[in-house]
């Protein structure tokens, strides 16, 4: 499977809003918690496990952050991608304010596999026009397919 297939039109948040990290992270959260029965109860757990992730080293650089977090009693990836037009201060390792996430939770096995994911995403994010087109896609369908357009280019 191609990592472009994991998101869909449910893993898409275009609207992304809160004024902080925190909101953000929690956003992101419930989008993830949605999407994975195994995470459906466990909302304040997924929010802590990527809060201290955060708190370690932020994931944010180029207009991007990439919050990941391995969990026990997960047996398959999750992802999402958000949007947040004003960016927001992700204590960026560049200083500046991130304007797309892209949040995983995997399992804490396979993590050949799910390093492969987080290359790609990471690749993607350094696209010198990623985030401006991110930002100007006015529908789920379009931000998914400019994932998939960049994931051939950057292959």
């Amino acid at each position: 499977m191609a990592y472009s297939e994991l998101f869909t039109k449910d893993s898409v948040l275009l609207d992304l809003d809160g004024g902080d990290s925190t909101a953000v992270l929690g956003a992101l959260t419930d989008a993830l918690c949605a999407k994975n029965p195994e995470l459906k109860d466990r909302r304040d757990e997924v929010l802590q496990t990527l809060m201290e992730r955060e708190s370690r080293g932020s994931t944010g650089t180029d207009g991007v952050g990439l919050p990941h977090v391995k969990m026990a009693g997960v047996t398959q990836v999750t992802v999402v991608v958000g949007v947040h037009q004003a960016g927001v201060e992700f204590n960026a390792l560049d200083g500046e304010k991130v304007h797309v996430f892209f949040s995983v939770i995997r399992p804490e096995e396979g993590a050949d596999e799910h390093i492969g994911l987080l290359r790609w995403l990471a690749g993607i994010a350094q696209h010198e026009d990623f985030v401006s087109f991110s930002c100007q896609a006015t529908s789920k369908e379009e931000l998914i397919a400019l994932l998939s357009e960049l994931a051939s280019t950057s292959a």
